[in-house]
Order: structure tokens, then sequence, then C-alpha cells
């Protein structure tokens, strides 16, 4: 895992450290993307040309025996006025056709009017625990568009695996061994982009991002859905608690509404300072390569099945309604799509961890913080860490500051922190860093990974070479 790659406001997110190159640059190009897919104004014209793009898509094989289709959706950034066609061939991959998959993809068509459509793919599900496979389509289109890519890549997920035991860290992946820290997305990038959509966590992958952070929380109607806040109200349109919601009631928001570049949610500026808010309701056509959906609350499921190859990190949330089965739930989602190795599990709340822990005891995991405190007050005592061998890594704030639930003044990473937390064979994974001054002091310290609301500005000072490294 070396590196590369209208007032209702109650929190205000921090203004973002982004220098004014990276800043323009991303607004030139967001405002160039509007003004590509050419004008909408919200009604019912149809245009004569618009965007396509065919999204990556993974999902489980499922049993031998077992019809699964996996679905990959093609979609338009407007709807236009002639049908489009779209036919898929096979150019590579790992998986093997009419051994993993039915061989014939037939096309896909786009009636005039409509937004999407789908090539769906039949899998053959076996009992062998494997690697994910991959399809590599070229596509061609006939029709008023033109295409983001003209090659998608379908992933099969490998949904055999038991996950009953626990997994090993010897060697630990999560340990970059003196080399530069892994960039975390936090929250795909708070001030980067419209936080925990999907546009951001594909944005934050494709600007270099490692890895890509996501908190989860439970529906009233007991779906997963990724979002950081108890309620809608910071982010959304909408208002209320994510638990007295149901998936149909959050989706129909706007997760990009407040959303304002270099600042996060400020919910006080102008109407045009909310550059993306519209998009996931149609107001709006979004940037090519992307849809409406990608501007929406998200459910963890479309997250695992669009980043299949991205490295996650996901936060558990309280199940705040005891009802669902919430760590067993998500523990058997992960491991339909075969995710253990290459994500973490991350809680605060102990009791999550532990029952997480419990349903799947293979899927990498990050101390919480009952656990955590009592080795830190150990540590201050010896200097040492005991073995942990049920966690792989440290997610922790460079001092006590950050964490509302500790009363006492103190600074947990430091470089002593480091060395023991490495000599007990643990990771540290240090959050929030959203300046470039802090960030250059914890890869002096030997840190593991940075979690950050700026994967952009982290990104460019993780490609500047070690010597020239500045904040000038």
């Amino acid at each position: 895992m070396n590196k590369k790659p209208d007032g209702r406001t109650r929190l205000s997110a921090p203004a973002s450290p982004l220098t004014g190159t990276t800043w323009s640059a991303s607004l030139f190009a967001l405002l160039s993307a509007l003004t590509l897919v050419g004008c909408s104004d919200g009604s019912d014209q149809l245009v004569t040309s618009a965007s396509l793009t065919a999204v990556p898509t993974a999902a489980p094989e499922g049993a031998p025996g077992e019809a699964k289709i996996l679905s990959l959706r093609v979609t338009l950034t407007e709807p236009v006025n002639q049908p489009v066609t779209v036919r898929p061939s096979r150019i590579g991959g790992t998986a093997t056709p009419d051994d993993d998959y039915l061989a014939s993809i037939g096309e896909a068509v786009i009636p005039p009017g409509a937004l999407d459509g789908y090539l769906t793919i039949e899998l053959f599900g076996d009992a062998t625990e494997e690697s994910a496979e991959t399809i590599e389509l070229a596509i061609d289109v006939s029709g008023p568009v033109s295409v983001t890519s003209d090659t998608v890549t379908a992933t099969i997920a490998n949904d055999d695996s038991q996950c009953d035991t626990p997994f090993t860290k010897d060697p630990n992946p999560w340990l970059v061994n003196g080399a530069d820290p892994l960039n975390f997305a936090h929250r795909g990038g708070v001030t980067d982009f419209p936080e925990n959509t999907l546009y951001a966590y594909a944005e934050a992958a494709k600007a270099g991002a490692d890895v890509l952070e996501m908190d989860v929380y439970q529906t009233k109607d007991n779906e997963l859905v990724i979002l950081h806040d108890l309620t809608v109200d910071r982010t959304t349109n909408g208002s209320g608690g994510v638990v007295d919601l149901t998936l149909a009631e959050l989706r129909a928001l706007d997760a990009a509404y407040w959303f304002v570049q270099g600042q996060g949610t400020p919910h006080d500026l102008p109407e045009t300072s909310y550059l993306f808010r519209g998009i996931a309701t149609g107001l709006k056509p979004p940037p090519p390569g992307y849809s409406a959906e990608d501007f929406r609350i998200p459910t963890l499921e479309e997250a695992l099945a669009r980043f299949p190859h991205n490295l996650i990190n996901i936060e558990l949330k309280p199940d705040l309604d005891g009802s669902g089965n919430y760590e067993v739930q998500m523990a058997e989602l992960l491991q339909r799509y075969g995710r253990s190795t290459d994500m973490i599990a991350a809680s605060f709340v102990d009791e999550a961890a532990v029952n997480f822990k419990a349903a799947a005891p293979c899927i990498y995991t990050s101390v919480p913080l009952g656990q955590g405190t009592d080795l830190i007050l150990g540590f201050l005592g010896t200097g040492e860490f005991p073995p942990v061998p049920e966690h792989i890594t440290w997610q922790a704030p460079p001092d006590t500051s950050q964490i509302g639930q500790v009363d006492i003044e103190l600074e947990i990473v430091t470089e002593a922190f480091v060395e023991a937390s490495h000599a007990a064979n643990l990771a540290v994974q240090v959050w929030t860093i959203n300046t470039c001054e802090e960030m250059l002091r914890m890869i002096d310290l030997g840190v593991d990974a940075i979690m950050t609301d700026a994967p952009l500005l982290l990104e460019e000072v993780l490609a500047t070479p070690p010597a020239e490294r500045s904040c000038d």
C-alpha cells in the first residue's frame, strides 16, 4: 500500500486551506463541464446532444445455479431527441467468458427523453473463494451524444468468503514503513467536494486519494446510507434525523445543496455560490461523467459497487434505534462484495466495534475509543503498548481537543506514540488534518495515513519531492 497515487444551519465546515491555483483550476473545470453539456432551465425540452457515461460497477457473483445479473448503467447528462444505442464488446479482463459470465452481452437503448439504460451481464456463480474478476468492455454508441470514455470495467465480486476467522497482521499492510502517508479523503473531501456523495468519492479517487473514508448510518427502514451527521439539515435541502427517514425520503434530497468549494457547507452565501445545487433534483445537468444520482445520499452498497478497486474506510455509527442488527447487516454486505483486507471498519463506539468484530472477524478494524483510552493511559506510564492483535490501526486526532467525549488536554500523536505503535504492529492514521503545516508535521512524525477534508491539498503536498516541500 505504498503511495502511487436559508439560515437553518447549526454547523459550519472550516475554511479550506486550498491554494489559489488548485481552487481556481477546480472551479474552472466545473464551470467548463456545466457549459459543455448545454443549457437546462429545468423544463422538459429535449436537447440535440449530451454526454454519455457507462458507469463502472461491481456485483456479487452469486451461489452455484443462482441467476445473478450485473447491470452496467449508461447515463446521459441530459435527455436527447433521438434514441441512443450502446453496443458493448469484450476487450479483456480476468474473468472468463461462458465460465464466469455469459459471453453474449446485449446492447442498451436509451429512448428519446430518457436519461439512462443498462447493459446487463449474466453471471455464473460458484462456491470458489477467489479474488474479484473483471470484464473490460469497449462501448460503441450511436446517437447524438459524446462519450466520456469508450471503455468501462465490470467487476465480479467474490462473495464466497466465510469471514469466520480473525485476520492476521503479519505483516501489517497498512504500515507505510517510512514512505509517505496514505491520503484518506475524509467523507470524500469536505471542502473540496460535496461530502459523502458518489461524485466526491469519484473525484477524490481521480485526484489521487488513496483511501475513501465514509460514515454509515441505518435508515428508518433499515437501509445503510452514507452520511456523517445524525441529521440531514447541514448538507441537504431537507430536515430531520437519518433514523427517522426512509431511504426513499433520503434519496429525494439534494446532498450537494449547501456545498461551496473551499468552504464546505455555509448556509449564508448568495444563491450563485452553490454551484452544484439542483443537479440531484434535475434542475440542472450534471458534469460530464456523472448523473443526478451522484449528488444524492448514496447507499453503502452503491459505493461498494462503484468503487470495487479502491481502498475504503468505513466508520460504523451507533445503531440509535436498536433495531435492524446494524453491525451484522454491515458485515454481511461487505462479505457479499468480497471486502476485507482492502478496507478498514472503524468505530469510536466500543459496543459497535465488538459487535462488528464478532460478525466479521476477518475484516480489518481500528482501536475504538474506550479501549484506546485505556491503552494510551498505560502508554503514558510505560512508554509501550501491549500486543493488540484484534485491531490493525489507530485512528486518532493529534490531541484530545478534537474528542468531545474526553475532558482532559493531552497530545496524542507524538514521535514516541508513533514509534511505540509501530513496535506493537499498529498503524497510525491521524485525523482531521487540513492545513499544509500540520500535514508536514504529521509526515515528519512518520504517521501512516492522514485523514483530511482537503485531499487535493494533501495530494499536492505529497506530489512535491520531500526536500522541496514547503507551505510558503
